[in-house]
């Protein structure tokens, strides 16, 4: 019924800070696989492995584009605090990155946690949530908090939505569909 495309493949990640509102990401330069994010402000949490975006923020992926308030982007690695391995010559060795997972530096992307009036396009898909999780491993999507996806000729509501990416399946608890809606936007 609707999936949304988000695929991996090492993808770098870019970061603007103090964006005007009427900004929008710049595309030019990027490729289909590169998560492009712009916001206000950014704070980078070295030790806790996260970088935190707040401020009408704005993710990009090839055609995927997600708004929110905030956003955390948590990265894989070692635990946090923990001392980093050293190499030949007594310089820090880098962490073990799976392949095909996007990085940042010797980080891999783990999970981006978006938060505040959450909303998603792709194409002349679109969805709002209070809450998205975005699982890079398993390219998965999660939306809570009175979750709505719609697209000409229908509309899905529910508690929660799982959208599995990769089998381009979703699962919605709770759910209530609409169909032959032709209101564009969300209720």
């Amino acid at each position: 019924m609707f999936g949304w495309v988000f695929t991996s493949a090492s993808a770098l990640l870019l970061w603007g800070v103090s964006v005007s509102a009427a900004q929008s990401p710049d595309r030019s330069s990027a490729t289909p696989s590169d998560i492009i994010i712009t916001a206000q402000s950014l704070v980078f949490k070295n030790l806790e492995n996260a970088a935190i975006f707040e401020g009408k923020v704005i993710l990009t992926k090839g055609e995927f584009v997600m708004y929110a308030d905030q956003m955390v982007v948590h990265f894989e690695g070692g635990p946090p605090g923990t001392t980093p391995k050293v190499g030949k010559g007594g310089a820090p060795s880098a962490r073990p990155v799976t392949p095909d997972l996007p990085t940042f530096g010797n980080r891999a992307v783990s999970l981006i946690d978006a938060t505040g009036n959450v909303v998603m396009e792709q194409g002349k898909k679109k969805a709002k949530s209070k809450k998205a999780l975005y699982y890079q491993r398993d390219e998965k999507l999660v939306l809570t908090g009175d979750p709505e996806v719609w697209e000409q000729g229908y509309r899905v509501t529910g508690a929660k939505m799982t959208m599995l990416l990769k089998e381009d399946r979703s699962i919605v608890e709770g759910s209530r569909v609409v169909i032959n809606d032709m209101e564009p936007g969300p209720r």
